[in-house]
Parts: C-alpha cells; structure tokens; sequence
C-alpha cells in the first residue's frame, strides 16, 4: 500500500528562510525523527511538522533514520498507538518517499471514530479532529471509504452545523468548519452546498486576517490557519490577506520557529508547520483540497 504522491508544489518564499530551515534541523534526534524540545525522544507528529517544514521551504533531503524511525511506530498486525500517530507517521513516511512496513486498510476499517462534545479532548484541535484524522488516513493510502458509512458522517457532521453556516458545539468556529467542509467534500459533499461562506466572511479581520468566530479575541494561529485552509477549500482569496501575513510574521520567534499567539510563548514544531503552510497557501502555492499532504 503506498499514498498518493501528487502533492508537489514551488518552496515558499519567505525572509525567515534560514532561520526557520536552522530551527528545524536543531530538533532533529540522534536517533532519527524530531522533538521540538531537543531532547531524543522524537515523536510523530514533531517528525511529520519537521519534514513538512523543510518540504514546503524546498529542503527536504532523503533521511533513512527518519524514515526507520517512522517505520518503527507500527506494530507488525498494521497498527499504531493512535489513528493520530498513523497519519502523522504515514504523511511523513510519503514525504520521505516511503511507506510503512504492514497495510494500514485493516486498522482504518474497522470503525468510525464518533464525535461528542462531551468527550471532546480540551487540547484538541476541533471538535471534528478525530474524525478529520481517520478520513486523512483514508486518502492518504487511497482505500475507499463505504458508500454507507459516508451518508452516516455526513448526516452526523451537518447535525453540528448552525444558522450562521459554521460548525460546532455549542456554537461555529474556525477550526470546527474547516475539518468539518474538509470531511464532506472527502465524502464527495459539493462545496457549492456547503453554505459556510458567510460564516467564513464573517470572521475575517483586517487586524489579524482571521478570528476564531466574530469579534473573538485574542486571535492565535490556530485560527489563522483554519481560515486560510478555508480558503484555499473555497476557491477564494482573503480578504485581509496583507493581515494575515503581518500576523504569521508577528508570531516568528528569534530561534526561527513559531508560538501560537502575537503575546509571545514558546516556538514548536507544529506551529511553525501552521505559519508556513499559511504562508504558501497566500502565494497560491496550494490550490486544491490534499488532506493527504496535510
């Protein structure tokens, strides 16, 4: 089983070139594989944030301890220790030019992950992240996902939807609808029927590109991201592009990563990911939906 491996675009040009390259290269293990506190004990997604970095900057070289390292994550039955470490140990292994040792198919087809908002993990990413994982890793190795189990998600995704066209629970955000459009449009859902472009519109602004939902402060860059990922969904430019990239390059750190929030924090390797993902979507480096890229 390989993935798709039609996902080659132009590096992202940006001023923080090197220091971002230097910064990513520092947190590389010994072993194989990256951590963002530079410690040896990579993990997969720090490793899939790493390669992704250098992929999108146009540095990415064949790594053979990485790609062991990322190998190793799988258990000989196919399995991973999450659905989470399987996408982020698979979309690095595809950057590398590499697959995993044993089919991923039995793993993603036993069961569909549910959604609740009462077992909503407080760190996660959206309400829809486990779902928005399981069907990546479904694109990404090209299995085809049961006729009956998308009529299923997508009658249980648009329960999440509200008046405004935004998803989530109690109320729409970002992030909600981002994975949530991403989801239906994987399941073959028109992006035309969507109807959250009002509610996308709705939370653009011209200070910092994007926020969470309307009139939401503080922004981060999780927010940002979600919005531009939005966009490139959509077919349609932001409005407040110049804004978004004052805020990516408010968020760069002296060490050549990235923190969250224009208020300071701590760089890591995921969000550095976010700001140069951004940044290329802005240049129109990426046009179409490839969940299988990240």
């Amino acid at each position: 089983m390989t993935p798709d491996t039609s996902c080659q675009i132009p590096p992202v040009t940006t001023s923080f070139h090197p220091n971002i390259v230097q910064y990513v290269q520092e947190r590389r293990c010994p072993s194989g594989g990256y951590c963002f506190y530079r410690l040896d004990e990579p993990n997969a997604s720090d490793t899939f944030h790493a390669l992704q970095v250098l992929y999108l900057l146009g540095e990415l070289n064949r790594d053979d301890e990485t790609v062991a390292f990322l190998q190793g994550l799988q258990q000989p039955d196919g399995s991973y220790s999450s659905f989470a470490a399987a996408l982020f140990a698979g979309r690095g292994l595809h950057l590398l030019g590499a697959s995993p040792l044993y089919d991923v198919a039995p793993l993603i087809s036993c069961s569909i992950p549910c959604i609740s908002p009462e077992t909503q993990v407080i760190e996660s990413f959206s309400l829809f992240e486990p779902l928005y994982t399981w069907t990546s890793l479904f694109v990404l190795y090209q299995v085809p996902i049961p006729e009956e189990w998308k009529k299923q998600i997508t009658r249980t995704i648009l329960q999440f939807q509200g008046e405004t066209g935004g998803f989530g629970s109690p109320s729409g955000t970002l992030q909600d609808t981002w994975q949530a459009a991403e989801i239906l449009v994987v399941l073959g859902y028109s992006r035309e029927n969507l109807g959250i472009n009002r509610f996308v519109w709705s939370c653009e602004d011209p200070e910092f590109g994007y926020l969470q939902r309307p009139g939401s402060r503080p922004p981060y860059l999780e927010h940002l991201y979600a919005g531009v990922r939005l966009s490139a969904l959509l077919g349609t430019a932001p409005r407040y592009a110049g804004a978004c990239r004052t805020f990516i390059e408010q968020c760069a750190h002296h060490s050549g990563g990235f923190v969250r929030s224009v208020f300071g924090g701590s760089p890591t390797l995921e969000f550095t990911a976010r700001a140069v993902e951004s940044l290329a979507i802005l240049e129109g480096r990426i046009h179409r939906l490839r969940t299988s890229c990240g």
